[in-house]
């Protein structure tokens, strides 16, 4: 009968370890807030273009509902759903045709179609017009919070993602106590906040 080597009780804890730990790159990017995600042009947004040298091609213009804006030379061009980037790259090929080596710069100037809407025992429901990422807690204090007669057991967020409604059942005070942190979700365009 072979004899196996005792394994050291110290490697034993690092493999251990190791094997329990997910690697930093997972955790890093399951932990990046949707805050650094790049912002994505909406319906309603107020956008500055500029191309270099060229004074007549600077625009205020407004994202229309069809999700488009109209530029001189180019016509219309999509820009609800792209970044401000995508947006330049766009803009930069698109007048390639008519300007030699164009440098466009794309500026959000104003957000308007980040708005959620606020529903039931709050101090002043309706519609909340966001200018940066929010969070839940946030936006039932931008409304003046709940009233006394709010059942902050039943908080409901309906959300709609590819074409489906999700809604998710909230504790408030589980959220206000940090037991459960992660149900102050951010919000996103469209959302409806509902409490009973």
């Amino acid at each position: 009968m072979r004899c196996r080597a005792p394994i050291n009780p110290s490697l034993m804890i690092v493999l251990l370890t190791f094997l329990a730990v997910p690697s930093a790159r997972s955790l890093a990017q399951s932990q990046v807030p949707p805050a650094f995600e790049e912002y994505s042009v909406g319906i309603e947004d107020k956008l500055s273009i500029s191309v270099w040298k060229e004074a007549d091609m600077t625009k205020t213009v407004g994202v229309r509902p069809d999700g488009k804006i109209t530029f001189p030379l180019v016509g219309d061009v999509q820009a609800a759903g792209r970044t401000p980037r995508q947006l330049t790259e766009d803009l930069t090929r698109l007048l390639g045709r008519f300007i030699k080596e164009p440098v466009v710069t794309v500026v959000v100037e104003e957000i308007n179609n980040f708005k959620v809407f606020v529903l039931g025992e709050v101090a002043t429901q309706g519609v909340l017009t966001l200018r940066r990422r929010t969070r839940l807690l946030e936006a039932i204090a931008l409304v003046g919070g709940m009233s006394q007669f709010a059942d902050k057991a039943n908080v409901l967020l309906v959300r709609f993602e590819d074409g489906k409604e999700t809604r998710t059942k909230i504790d408030y005070r589980k959220v206000v106590s940090g037991e459960r942190p992660e149900l102050n979700v951010y919000l996103r365009p469209g959302d409806t906040i509902i409490v009973n």
